[in-house]
């Protein structure tokens, strides 16, 4: 049997559909441990599967095995951003009272606003009383909207090998009211770093800033390219559950 790396670069060269198939159902345990993530929140398994599903197809699709990159740091991404991108699309419908979400929908214009007023930003109370309904409401409004947002945990994570334009992590970006979600952003980078020592800082930085590969990164470490990816995974890791944690 073709070894996992063989079939990607066997892949790479030709595109046998029958060969991504292969690939992708020997793939296809990723799916079912990020959906796990988000079940309880309104949407069926199944569903949501099939969205994950999909991108992974997609992943495999893209993924170029000649950068030196694991699979599975390139399809992560890919997966997580299309279910958050399917909450986006879908969530609201599925479980927020409309009044909710059309106070939701109102809090950037009028938080942007007393920011030009204030200089800073506003607190609940000051914006309970911007749109005149209590601190209780726009505190569930914030609620109910986090559970149907995307997000990025990597505005300024350059590529994780994909060839395209856009960086992958970007599926997780709203579009709307981009300096809010930097803010969130770089505060969850800001808290994972605070929580990596000096040789996980180091990994973080030439594997995810500056894109050197796991076999470079290893040689300039001592260490086997084993160690650099399992540390890779452990990064990535601490990203997630500060996200999931931030915005559960």
């Amino acid at each position: 049997m073709i070894k996992n790396e063989e079939q990607f670069i066997k892949y790479y060269q030709n595109k046998d559909p029958n060969l991504r198939n292969q690939i992708v159902e020997q793939h296809l345990y990723m799916v079912d441990i990020l959906v796990k993530k988000y079940l309880g929140k309104g949407i069926e398994y199944d569903d949501l599967y099939q969205v994950g599903a999909m991108a992974l197809i997609s992943a495999v699709e893209r993924f170029d095995p000649t950068k030196g990159f694991e699979f599975s740091s390139f399809a992560t991404p890919t997966i997580l951003g299309e279910i958050k991108k399917y909450f986006r699309d879908k969530g609201w419908s599925i479980k927020v009272p409309r009044n909710m979400k059309e106070i939701a929908s109102s809090i950037p214009s009028f938080k942007e606003k007393l920011i030009d007023k204030l200089g800073r930003n506003p607190t609940v109370e000051e914006l309970a009383q911007e749109m005149e309904v209590s601190e209780d409401i726009i505190l569930k409004a914030m609620e109910s909207s986090a559970a149907y947002s995307t997000l990025s945990i990597n505005q300024m994570m350059p590529t994780f090998g994909d060839n395209s334009d856009m960086d992958p992590f970007e599926k997780f970006t709203a579009q709307d009211e981009k300096g809010y979600s930097d803010i969130e952003d770089y505060d969850i980078i800001y808290k994972v770093l605070k929580k990596l020592d000096g040789t996980n800082q180091y990994i973080f930085k030439k594997r995810f800033v500056e894109g050197q590969s796991q076999s470079d990164i290893a040689k300039n470490l001592g260490v086997s390219q084993m160690t650099i990816s399992r540390a890779e995974k452990r990064i990535i890791d601490h990203f997630i559950q500060e996200r999931d944690g931030q915005y559960a």
